[in-house]
């Protein structure tokens, strides 16, 4: 009995012990370089959100946030390689609405979304439904019209086989009883320059992107997926107002860590770059790319995804997309 009894209280003191290696590891954070990861190749807006927020927190923390970019496979590389991560807030990944539909379009992958911890939302932003000038209709009632007097589909350009933007189009036709065709390009620019040559009639595309051109007449916007109209673009009505109730789509940029990161350092990280985000030189710097700056807790960024999660995957499964 008294071994029995010296065991217990050894694997109590052990137990105890590693608590408190945890806690006080978690209240020296960090004590070493963070690495934030990044899914994609340099210089897109996911790199550019990222680069902003690093920086600005490398300015007050004892040690720097490092962006390291993994790009592949629509960012399911780096997503599998932040589940292997040590659950410690020292590896991180930025990630964006992709981060939810990837685990609906890819079959086999090595993680799910219950594998990481969401730490803090940093922005969104809607898409803009643009469309060639020479293209007729000049709203989406129109268009809606037009897609269902006609016999042959209507072109629409995508970044990619189950990007954000095919998924919100195959939403909108799902609810406005439409059949565009998804023509899948590799990337949104190679996609707008098509659009902008007159190649292919319509895209989705965000709002840093578009609306340099629309200003300049070179595309007309027929609607916002914002729930409400931007206020840059006041004449130019949301989807839901335009013969399409209820519709809403975006793109959304947050960081995550490894499931099992301890909730205190989570904390930590999430008031941090709340606090970076809440300054007037950051929020300027999201607007002028487009972006809508967020402060929401790490229950609320789970929230946003769980409903994520429900809503995309009744749009995938009706329009049957799967890729390898």
């Amino acid at each position: 009995m008294q071994r029995i009894a010296r065991a217990l209280a050894g694997a109590c003191l052990a137990a105890a012990l590693g608590a408190t290696s945890i806690a006080s590891a978690a209240d020296a954070f960090p004590d070493r370089p963070v690495r934030l990861m990044v899914g994609m190749a340099p210089g897109g807006s996911n790199d550019t959100v990222a680069r902003l927020v690093a920086a600005e927190l490398s300015k007050s923390w004892p040690q720097p946030m490092i962006v390291e970019n993994k790009p592949g496979a629509n960012s399911t590389i780096a997503t599998n390689e932040l589940k292997r991560a040590t659950p410690d807030g020292y590896t991180l990944m930025l990630v964006i609405s992709s981060h939810v539909t990837n685990t609906l379009l890819y079959p086999k992958l090595n993680y799910e979304l219950k594998d990481f911890a969401p730490v803090s939302l940093i922005a969104n932003t809607p898409f803009l439904l643009v469309a060639n000038p020479a293209f007729p209709p000049n709203d989406v009632k129109a268009l809606i019209a037009k897609a269902k007097s006609q016999k042959d589909a209507i072109d629409f350009g995508t970044p990619g086989q189950g990007s954000t933007q095919h998924i919100a189009m195959e939403m909108m036709d799902q609810m406005a009883g439409i059949k565009l065709n998804p023509i899948p390009y590799k990337g949104g620019a190679p996609a707008q320059s098509d659009l902008l040559a007159g190649q292919i009639p319509l895209i989705f595309a965000t709002p840093t992107q578009s609306m340099p051109f629309v200003k300049q007449n070179k595309l007309k916007a027929l609607g916002v997926t914002s729930p409400q109209r931007l206020p840059q673009l006041p004449d130019v009505p949301t989807l839901a107002e335009s013969g399409i109730p209820g519709y809403e789509a975006d793109v959304w940029f947050g960081i995550i860590a490894p499931a099992g990161t301890p909730p205190k350092v989570v904390d930590f990280l999430h008031k941090e770059i709340a606090r970076v985000v809440k300054t007037p030189e950051m929020q300027a710097k999201l607007t002028d790319l487009g972006l809508t700056p967020l402060n929401e807790s790490p229950a609320q960024f789970q929230q946003l995804i769980d409903r994520e999660q429900t809503k995309w995957s009744g749009v995938i499964k009706q329009a049957n997309i799967k890729l390898d």
